[in-house]
């Protein structure tokens, strides 16, 4: 089996658009029902890789595709020189995820923010995927364990696309070169399978930095970050087969440190001053969810660095999307062979 990381181009092949089966599972309309988030979801500029505006002039990708130029609502928006920052274990060692802020000529909308998932992913759990990936070209038969298997082959350019899958694993630890990611795992399976889901979809390149979302009680939350894929390396390159797996960081995980670097003291979600008032317009001494004080007057920014917790050695990182191929179905846990898209 191989594992790739979803990367720009140049470096570590990237996750583009979602890759489905047959017209038949492929959404019909352009928007998922119900999401309000949906133009949150970007890419960076060329046709890059995809990223996530969580808003209040932040944005979320995957450590190897980079901070950089993206859209949002047709207009380009630059990186603030010296916001990025990695996300890393407790141990100090990164994660493949990375936040960074935009610059503020012009501001950047002023959309709703994204909730980020309290509460770890579990396994059965449904989940919507969106991202700039490659999208299905067409199908290429080819024989593995002495029977026929199709490969659905990507296109060359990548597009925006929404689909559903299912969380197969909850728990994988994601290690490709320098990068160690806590993640979870959805599989690629065949329509009317009892484990498939109706707009099934596997991650292509392009799709890398592409959100996860699940929906519980009520309110869609952003659960995890598209990074990498996994496939049998009896399989045509450049395709997508069924079985082959979608890595996502689990940002549930990672949550804490990601809203220490993107959200003031009065969005972040925690009591910063004591005084049992959360946040923006609860807390009295907030003029506004971008105030960087709870405290009412003047008070000094919390220079300390969170440090995420609990990821040991061993992820994956898909920039565009990074493919990774463990031989004979077995997905590999070191670093893999890596290809530019």
């Amino acid at each position: 089996m191989w594992v790739t990381a979803i990367v720009c181009a140049g470096l570590a092949l990237p996750v583009s658009a979602l890759v489905f089966a047959s017209p038949d599972t492929e959404p019909v309309d352009e928007v998922p029902p119900d999401f309000p988030y949906w133009k949150h979801v970007t890419q960076r500029r060329y046709d890059g890789p995809s990223v996530i505006y969580l808003g209040a002039g932040f944005a979320l990708t995957a450590r190897h595709v980079g901070h950089g130029e993206i859209y949002l609502d047709g207009e380009l928006y630059e990186p603030s020189r010296g916001t990025n920052r990695t996300i890393l274990n407790a141990n100090g060692t990164a994660a493949d995820a990375m936040v960074f802020a935009l610059e503020n000529d012009p501001p950047p909308p002023d959309w709703p923010l994204v909730p980020i998932a309290t509460d770890p992913p579990v396994a059965g759990e449904d989940v919507l995927l969106i991202g700039f990936g490659r999208e299905r070209q067409r199908v290429d038969e080819f024989e593995s364990d002495e029977r026929p298997r199709f490969s659905f082959r990507w296109t060359d350019k990548g597009a925006k696309r929404w689909a559903t899958n299912r969380i197969s694993s909850d728990f994988d630890v994601l290690g490709q070169q320098n990068l160690t990611s806590r993640a979870f795992v959805l599989t690629f399976d065949e329509p009317y399978s009892p484990r498939s889901t109706r707009y099934e979809a596997q991650a292509a390149v392009g799709d890398s930095g592409g959100g996860v979302f699940v929906k519980r009680d009520g309110e869609w939350q952003l659960l995890g970050l598209m990074v990498s894929v996994s496939g049998d390396s009896r399989a045509p390159k450049g395709g997508a087969v069924y079985g082959d797996r979608t890595y996502a960081v689990d940002l549930s995980h990672y949550r804490d440190e990601v809203l220490r670097w993107t959200r003031a003291a009065c969005s972040n979600e925690i009591d910063d001053d004591g005084d049992e008032y959360i946040d923006f317009p609860d807390d009295p001494g907030c003029d506004g969810p971008l105030d960087r004080n709870e405290r009412e007057g003047p008070g000094m920014l919390d220079p300390s660095i969170w440090i995420a917790g609990g990821a040991s050695a061993g992820i994956l990182a898909i920039g565009g999307l990074a493919l990774v191929r463990a031989r004979r179905g077995v997905v590999g846990r070191g670093p893999r062979d890596e290809r530019g898209d």
